[in-house]
Formats: C-alpha cells, structure tokens, sequence
C-alpha cells in the first residue's frame, strides 16, 4: 500500500486480495454486541462531516426482485467501498438466499483493491446491528415485548441483536405470510436469548401490545401496507427495514416522532421510485440521532417510527471491522492480483 506520513512517500504494494466468504466471516467472531458501537461511531463521522456517501442505486425487475449497488468512503477507517446485490423473496424456494451479492473493498489512500466480502453476511448483520442501534435511543423503558413480522434470516438476526440493547425483552411475537416459515421460526427461536416466542398468526396480533415492532417482510415494488395505527401500542417503537411496504400512510401520520437512518435516501427513494409518498416529515436521522440527540423521546407513551433504509457507510464500517480481524486470525483467501 501507498501510506503518507509527514515525512515523506513510502511505497509499499499490496500483493493479494483478501477474500472472505459466509463460512470465513462467521469464523472470525464478530457479534451483534460488536457492530452496534462500530455503526454508532460511523454515524458520528457521518455527523461530523468525514463521510462521503453517494446515492444508492436501486430498482426492481420482475416484480419483488431487485438490485442495488452503494458505495462509500470512510477516510478515518481508510478505505471506500461497493456493495452489488440483489434480493428475490422467491430464492429461498430455489434453496438460494433471499439476499445475495458481494462487497468490494478499497484502500483509500492507494485506491488499491484490499478485499472481496460476502455481502449477505454483511447485509445481514449490519441491517439488525443498525436497528439495534436504534432501539439503543429510542426504545421506551421497560419495554418487554417485541414484535417481528417477516420470519427469515432478518427475523432471526433481529431478535438477537435487540436483546443486546433492550434486555428487558421476554417476549417476542412473531408472523410470516407463510404459515410454515412462521411455526419454523416459533420452534428454532423460542427460548433463545431468553425470550419466549409465540407466533401471531397475523400482523394484528404480532403487533398489539408490543414495545418494539420490526417489520423485516420483503421490499415489495408496489406497497401493500397492513399496519393501521390503532394497533400501535402507546411508547411503541416501530423499525421498517422493508422501506414503506407495510406501514400504512395513516400509521405514519399518527407516529409522534418519524426518524430515518438518512434524509437524503428517503427523498431519493421518492424521487426515483415512488417510495415513501405518505411519508411528510422527518424529525430526525440517525447521525442526527446519535451526535445530537435530535429525535430523541421526551416521554414514555410517545410512539416512534424508524425508517431503516440501510446504508453504504454501515456497509464500510461492518467491513472494515471484518478485514482487520481477518488480517489478525489470518482468516480467508488470498487472491493474487
């Protein structure tokens, strides 16, 4: 690599890239636990101006399939990167996952090519790791309740990741659109971290009564949004990683606080693709958020709703934090140049 002192140019080139599939990441030990303060930190860089983060890039083909590609540069991590993937709720009956792609890394100081990630093992973790983060902020106290509406890999990843910041959870009510994927996930999830798992039968039921709602269903391209505000309980805290596909427009009037993980997102998904027409306000982002403290509930009974669009710095971050202790445990493959 290319590295820059005061002093002067020192030459020094990177002979392979590091490659680090699904099997190589879970070897290397990063837990929920890890990636919070690693995103929260990344939102204070964002904060502070020490980002550059362009648009996603993002459609749908042929009905819920889509792709997309993000790119960042996080210049105090000192690397910038790209993420390519695609998601199809139809894959998981192909035995394929329903995300899949791949995360190209960078050195920023060379612009030399250092690593090539699985990117649904960083979609996946970073997406409940962020939401987590969210929940750190604005979930009320006491919570005890949680709800998730979508049973797949973001179900079960987002019921770890928010016992490790809401640890008062001991319940968690559960529904997928597939009955079966449902009951699977009552009997591999019940009694894991503590909480008892139940399933809803139906997003009514799932929702009612529950302190922090996660809606993880498909990002559908044309919205069939379920969720009135009459089942939201008062201090609710709802997450939305499936854009605006289940919420509907009077939910989100009747939420007292509408935050997002970034503004800018929000506004190029309703330029570019009809996304987020109910959506009149944001009170805050999360860099906002976690630098400022703007959005931040002021009482117990307020009810909050959470855009978590997922970002390309969250991508980084995670990333980064991957190839460090892959470089330490001497974890993956060398690809030469």
């Amino acid at each position: 690599m290319f590295l820059f002192s005061r002093s002067a140019l020192v030459k020094t080139v990177v002979d392979h890239i590091v490659y680090l599939n699904g099997s190589s990441l879970d070897a290397l030990g990063v837990s929920m636990v890890d990636l919070v303060p690693i995103l929260e930190e990344i939102f204070h860089q964002k904060a502070d101006g020490q980002t550059i983060m362009p648009p996603k890039i993002f459609f749908h083909r042929q009905g819920s399939r889509f792709y997309s590609s993000m790119v960042s540069c996080a210049p105090q991590l000192g690397y910038a990167g790209a993420k390519w993937q695609s998601g199809d709720p139809q894959n998981p009956s192909r035995g394929l996952p329903y995300i899949q792609g791949l995360y190209v890394m960078s050195e920023d100081a060379t612009g030399q090519p250092v690593a090539i990630i699985d990117a649904k093992w960083i979609t996946a973790q970073r997406t409940a790791a962020a939401s987590a983060l969210v929940a750190k902020y604005l979930a009320r106290d006491g919570a005890e309740v949680l709800a998730i509406l979508g049973c797949g890999l973001q179900g079960r990843r987002h019921l770890e990741a928010l016992k490790g910041v809401v640890p008062g959870l001991i319940r968690c009510q559960a529904f997928d659109i597939d009955p079966e994927r449902e009951a699977l996930f009552v009997r591999e999830m019940s009694g894991k971290f503590g909480v008892e798992v139940v399933g809803a039968g139906g997003p009514q039921a799932a929702v009612r009564g529950a302190d922090v709602v996660v809606t993880a269903g498909p990002i559908e391209e044309k919205r069939n949004p379920t969720i009135l505000p009459e089942w939201i309980a008062p201090g609710a805290l709802v997450v939305a990683i499936d854009y605006d596909s289940y919420v509907t427009d009077a939910a989100i009037a009747a939420m007292d606080i509408v935050v997002t993980d970034d503004r800018e997102q929000i506004h190029d998904a309703r330029r570019n693709e009809g996304k987020f027409t109910g959506v009149h306000r944001i009170d805050a982002d999360l860099a906002e958020l976690v630098r400022h403290g703007t959005g931040r509930r002021q009482s117990g009974d307020q009810r909050i709703l959470a855009f978590n669009l997922g970002i390309a710095l969250e991508d980084i971050a995670t990333a980064a934090e991957l190839l460090k202790r892959a470089r330490e445990q001497n974890i993956g493959m060398q690809l030469p140049r």
